[in-house]
């Protein structure tokens, strides 16, 4: 999964979420994904499993490159700071630490401004605000890494990352070329992050989440 130059992310009004498992509502609607379901081991996590802060840093990290590259900076990165997947979050690494695991000038401090920001972003998300409020104005978070932090670190079941290479690849592999995906992915509300995730699975490549 990779990040489209051009795309963006959808952020659609809340829906109410129905009561039925996500993979037999989409596996009842679309006959593609319901073979993708059955052929896949593992099933999507309904809850968050990880720190948002320490999430968002991840995916940023997975801008524009292969999931495997970037999962793999993310693991050297925990590596030398441990505490930076937990809300201590301890000591920052600097832009020059980051650089040095390989990521851009501009990657680097995206990721380093979201850490040191990191108590005032929780405490405007947990006064009510969204994540796309209280993440405005950090540059290198925008339309596909908000939507990719949704549905690969929040969870939330009903996101479309428009302009995702690895997603537009999956369709075009699974539905054939030139797929119209807003128009496809009417389909699999209210789980269209769902679908996503079986999806990418497709691919075979590490995944973000």
């Amino acid at each position: 999964m990779g990040r489209s130059l051009q795309g963006g992310g959808v952020i659609q009004p809340a829906r109410i979420v129905s009561r039925e498992r996500p993979e037999d509502v989409l596996s009842r609607g679309d006959s593609n994904l319901a073979a993708i379901i059955v052929s896949q081991p593992q099933r999507w996590p309904t809850a968050p499993d990880e720190d948002p802060i320490w999430g968002l840093v991840r995916i940023v990290i997975a801008q524009q490159v292969a999931t495997r590259l970037a999962c793999g900076i993310a693991r050297r990165l925990l590596a030398t700071f441990p505490t930076l997947s937990s809300p201590s979050r301890g000591t920052i690494p600097r832009v020059a630490d980051l650089r040095a695991l390989g990521l851009p000038q501009r990657r680097a401090s995206s990721c380093v401004e979201i850490l040191q920001r990191a108590d005032e972003i929780s405490e405007s998300v947990n006064r009510g605000a969204t994540w796309q409020i209280a993440l405005k104005g950090i540059k290198g978070v925008g339309p596909w890494t908000l939507s990719t932090f949704r549905i690969m670190v929040l969870r939330e079941p009903d996101v479309l990352p428009l302009g995702d290479i690895g997603l537009e690849r999956a369709i075009g592999r699974t539905y054939g070329a030139d797929q119209d995906i807003e128009k496809l992915a009417e389909n699999w509300r209210p789980f269209r992050s769902v679908a996503c995730w079986y999806l990418w699975r497709t691919l075979g490549n590490e995944q973000l989440g």
